[in-house]
Order: C-alpha cells, then structure tokens, then sequence
C-alpha cells in the first residue's frame, strides 16, 4: 500500500470519529454541558458577578468569562487563586480567556 493511500485512510478515520462525536453520537456536546455546569457552580459559590460560557460552534473547552470584576477577583494572589485560577481548575477544561480580550 503506497504512502498517499495510507495517509488518506488515516485521514478519513480521523474525520469520520470527530464528525462522530460532534454529530450523531453527541458525546462532545455533552462533555461540554458538563464542563459549562461545573464551571457556573464554581463561579455560583463564590458570589461573583461573572458569567461563563463555552463556545459551541465549533465546540471548545475554553471556559470564557464576562463581567465586572477587579484585579485581585480574576487573578487571585499566591496560594489564593482568583475565578480564573478556580475554574481553570476544573478537570476539562483547557484554559480560560475573558470575553473582549
């Protein structure tokens, strides 16, 4: 089997399994309800005025954060870790970035 066709089979399975998993079997979506749960609770318990979000399309585990907080609030200090920091911390999610910059 020459290289080119290897390379398209590879090609081929590895866009069929993610349109898979983003289309008719769903899982992504639902990883990504989970992670958008998690992190609403985490922001609920600390009483902050933020709201966070995940993109859906296409599906991201970048939590985006909005609202009006100060320094200290987003960033946190050493050994105290600001809502950036703590839903960061989530297991999942892959980073976080606040909306607007």
């Amino acid at each position: 089997m020459s290289r080119s066709v290897k390379f398209l089979i590879g090609l081929a399975v590895a866009l069929l399994s993610g349109w898979i998993g983003h289309g008719p079997l769903g899982q992504g979506e639902s990883f990504i309800d989970q992670l958008d749960a998690q992190a609403k609770a985490v922001v609920r318990a600390n009483e902050l005025p933020v709201q966070v979000r995940f993109e859906r399309d296409p599906l991201s585990r970048r939590a985006i954060l909005s609202g009006h907080i100060d320094r200290f609030q987003r960033e946190g200090m050493e050994g105290f870790p600001g809502i950036d920091g703590r839903v960061a911390a989530i297991p999942g999610v892959s980073g976080v970035r606040w909306e607007g910059e």
